[in-house]
């Protein structure tokens, strides 16, 4: 192999190596729910009301997780 063809293989390589370690794994359902409760924290809770307990404890408990 040319060095020019060896090095466009390395670059091939190392790219799909790194999306592949940079994909975020998905999120279980209680991950799913602290997740939108962070949300909900950061951007003044659902529909203005500012309430993100209640939905957290509901999202926790809809999906069999452990209450906080």
């Amino acid at each position: 192999m040319s060095k020019r063809s060896l090095a466009a293989l390395a670059a091939f390589v190392f790219s799909a190596a790194t999306v592949a370690a940079s994909a975020a794994p998905p999120l279980g359902p209680c991950q799913q729910c602290r997740a939108e409760y962070q949300w909900c924290m950061n951007n003044g809770g659902w529909d203005g009301t500012r309430d993100c307990e209640s939905p957290f404890s509901d999202c926790l408990i809809w999906a069999g997780c452990p209450l906080e």
